[in-house]
């Protein structure tokens, strides 16, 4: 599997605002740590790529992106770079915290997959810290 070029491998793109989750999550899939993790917003600033075999999938490629949600020049452009990665793109991993409404960003993200014809599996993180309901 390991030789599989990486055009040939199911692209799967991890979406979501800043500080969501969504390096905790490349990095728990993948076991190892693909990309990095911190309390500090923007931490990533290009796509992280990973190449690896998911049972019973085959070959894949796991993308991880900046925060839509991204502010200032750098930001506009990294949030750019972000939205790119959607044109090769076959399964979007939206990661949303448990208990906070979408907002527009992730809207925009389902929009556009939609328009693509991109499934999309809405990801909850960060459950363990909301609380309990009554």
């Amino acid at each position: 599997m390991n030789n599989t070029p990486r055009g040939n491998r199911l692209h799967i793109a991890i979406f979501g605002r800043r500080n969501v989750g969504k390096s905790s999550l490349i990095n728990a899939i993948t076991n190892q740590n693909i990309a990095l993790v911190s309390d500090v917003a923007g931490t990533t600033t290009d796509p992280v790529y990973k190449s690896m075999e998911i049972l019973p999938v085959g070959p894949v490629v796991l993308i991880d992106t900046a925060g839509l949600d991204d502010a200032g020049r750098l930001g506009e452009l990294r949030v750019k770079r972000s939205f790119s990665v959607l044109n090769k793109t076959d399964l979007v991993l939206l990661v949303v915290e448990a208990g906070c409404s979408l907002t527009a960003y992730e809207e925009e993200i389902l929009g556009i997959s939609r328009e693509k014809n991109i499934p999309v599996i809405i990801v909850l993180n960060k459950s363990d810290l909301t609380p309990a309901g009554p």
